[in-house]
């Protein structure tokens, strides 16, 4: 096989020296021919080395991975991120089926990576192109992903998660109802969706299968049986276990607002 072109960028010296030594020793076809210490060095790099494969830090001093890949025009090379301990991040990465190794880095883990990553080479299906969309949907300071990615027949739909109204689970799906009236039918359980939506302020948890907006609810009911209209005209129950925690919510948006 033909060598692999590798870039490793990540502002600590060590993981970048021992993530070469594990390349050498594990997978010689994989030949690094630089390294890069923060954003701005690597985006030099990049252009100038034309790599296949990019190992590359998600925070340094100088930005995020994402911001770097911002920066670059030609994503043709195959990205395998490489984090600290973020479960948040974790998830998402799992969630859009992105390459990362975790520091600490483990040798197994890593060489798993490592047959991926050569496996797409090699058939040509490189996730590169999904790659832009799928940072996009981030926001790029806090790493929190802002829009969800939904698949929509054969596209992805970049849906802003505060224009969303409501977010419910369907018929084993997951529908997504817009502020401008549109709805997404995801073939993903709402379960897949939970990280995402437990981590946006805006959003609550008025059932099991159930988020709403806040700042789309237009009023609520307190009797025995308690919902919420929306927006848009619908209307959600709220269940027993969540009515106490979500009617003290609104009451201290209510107050917030002062009426």
């Amino acid at each position: 096989m033909e060598k692999i072109k590798t870039v490793i960028i990540d502002d600590e010296v060590y993981n970048r020296e021992f993530i070469h030594k594990m390349l050498n020793e594990i997978d010689p076809d994989f030949e690094v021919v630089g390294h890069a210490g923060g954003v701005s060095s690597g985006v030099s790099m990049l252009k100038k080395l034309n790599p296949k494969v990019v190992f590359l830090d998600i925070r340094m001093q100088d930005g995020t991975g994402f911001n770097l890949l911002d920066k670059v025009s030609d994503h043709s090379f195959e990205v395998v991120f490489i984090s600290g301990f973020d479960e948040y991040a974790l998830k998402a990465f799992d969630f859009n089926a992105v390459d990362y190794i975790l520091k600490p880095i483990d040798e197994v883990k890593f060489k798993k990576t490592l047959s991926k990553v050569k496996q797409r080479i090699s058939e040509k299906t490189s996730i590169s192109e999904d790659l832009k969309s799928i940072f996009q949907s981030y926001d790029q300071n806090k790493f929190f992903l802002a829009k969800i990615p939904i698949h929509v027949n054969n596209r992805v739909v970049l849906v802003n998660i505060e224009r969303l109204i409501f977010i419910k689970a369907s018929d084993g799906c997951t529908l997504f109802m817009t502020e401008d009236h549109e709805k997404y039918l995801s073939s993903k359980q709402l379960s897949d969706f939970e990280f995402i939506l437990e981590n946006h302020d805006c959003l609550i948890r008025v059932n099991r299968g159930a988020f709403v907006n806040i700042n789309h609810i237009t009023s609520y009911t307190k009797g025995l049986q308690c919902s919420v209209t929306l927006s848009d005209g619908s209307t959600i129950d709220i269940s027993r276990r969540k009515k106490g925690e979500i009617l003290q919510l609104l009451a201290a948006q209510r107050s917030r607002v002062g009426y």
